[in-house]
């Protein structure tokens, strides 16, 4: 009788950590497609972060060479912004509203 007792009671204990381990394994997987998800949210946020970088360098590169070409103008060419008085306005040959209903 105590034999079928203690048999009874290992085969419940090994049931009981099947059960567990088997519980253990949905969690741990569960949680490793949760990373998993987190991981490629990161991974496509790093792209798009690198995407931006590298057009903010393209960007910068673009400014510095207006800046050198503005200095380079002023120091070694002597050019200068011109004045409001050096401003030339044309008019063009277009014809006025009157000269337009005399044809």
């Amino acid at each position: 009788m105590k034999r079928v007792g203690l048999v009874s009671l290992v085969l419940s204990g090994l049931a009981l950590s099947v059960l567990i381990s088997g519980v253990l394994l949905v969690y741990a997987r569960h949680e490793h497609r949760t990373q998993f998800r987190a991981m490629q949210a990161l991974i496509a946020e790093r792209d798009a972060l690198e995407v931006e970088w590298g057009a903010l360098q393209l960007e910068h590169a673009t400014t510095l060479g207006y800046l050198r070409i503005g200095r380079e103008a002023r120091e070694r060419l002597g050019m200068r912004e011109p004045e409001r008085a050096d401003f030339v306005f044309l008019r063009l040959g277009l014809p006025e509203r009157s000269d337009m209903r005399a044809q």
